[in-house]
């Protein structure tokens, strides 16, 4: 179908020059038969000087369209306004970024007094097309830094922070289409992170992993239900200024959460140790 752009203001039908590395903004508004079903539309608009450019848009339903000279309302369509800067967010950031480990801050009565993380993830690529009965593969790029804080010393130094950026390869499972199993498959991730204290010299430390973990459901996920969290990991390169490290982390974790969706949520988090006997338990409480 053939629409009609309209200048916003009077300013926009003046020819204006841009520059190279410049841009400028005109509004323009449109009208669609309502005939035109609900959902994305691709908006082609060809231009003498500039050749084709083409714009993805979302065809809502807002109300009754407003009344004519006559009396009567024509068959519209209408197209939400969005502002350029809000649209460009929306492209940067909007089913691409989210938090990865969990994001906390802690306070207790010892030094270092504080303790605190936040992560994060940024999907960079999607293979093939979403479906809703297919797996949604993508590659994404992780950080999380984790700082340990003697918030209540003088000057409140940073006693250490590590810093643990990662590539992820992510597959997740379809959503099922009932919410009454048991059992139900959430998917698996692969990785390869690097942590570091960002230091040089003998205070430096470091080390590379790469991990496997799947992740699976017991219960409704409606209700109640367990999340069980099961992940593997090798060490890449030396331990050299870690030696004892896989003593204590081990070769793996395992996370458990308890909860139900949008409500309360109890997750722990524990490591065995090379040998199992080196065990340790974080517990993360969600409200």
């Amino acid at each position: 179908m053939s629409v009609e752009l309209r200048a916003k203001d009077s300013g926009a039908a003046t020819r204006k020059l841009i520059g190279a590395g410049s841009f400028a903004v005109r509004v323009y508004t449109l009208e669609i038969s309502s005939s035109a079903a609900p959902g994305p539309m691709t908006l082609d608009i060809a231009l003498a000087e500039a050749g084709a450019v083409r714009s993805a848009l979302e065809i809502t339903s807002s109300g009754p369209p407003p009344a004519t000279a006559g009396g009567t309302q024509p068959a519209v369509a209408t197209i939400g306004r969005v502002q350029p800067a809000a649209a460009a967010l929306r492209r940067t950031f909007i089913d691409r970024l989210d938090t990865h480990e969990p994001i906390y801050f802690i306070y207790g009565p010892d030094a270092p007094a504080a303790k605190f993380q936040f992560s994060f993830k940024y999907k960079l690529l999607e293979f093939g097309e979403s479906a809703p009965r297919r797996m949604t593969r993508t590659l994404q790029f992780g950080f999380t830094q984790r700082s340990l804080w003697d918030i209540d010393a003088d000057s409140s130094p940073f006693y250490d922070t590590s810093y643990m950026p990662e590539i992820i390869y992510q597959a997740l499972a379809p959503e099922p289409e009932r919410n009454d199993g048991w059992f139900t498959w959430l998917g698996w991730q692969a990785a390869y992170k690097h942590e570091s204290n960002g230091r040089d010299g003998p205070i430096s430390r470091s080390l590379n992993v790469v991990y496997a973990r799947t992740g699976f459901v017991l219960g409704r996920l409606d209700d109640w239900h367990l999340i069980v969290v099961p992940e593997l990991l090798a060490y890449v390169g030396s331990l050299g200024n870690n030696p004892d490290l896989d003593d204590y982390r081990g070769y793996g974790r395992l996370q458990l959460v308890l909860g139900r969706t949008d409500g309360l949520s109890l997750a722990a988090t524990t490591w065995a140790g090379k040998d199992f006997n080196h065990a340790s338990v974080q517990l993360d409480l969600t409200l």
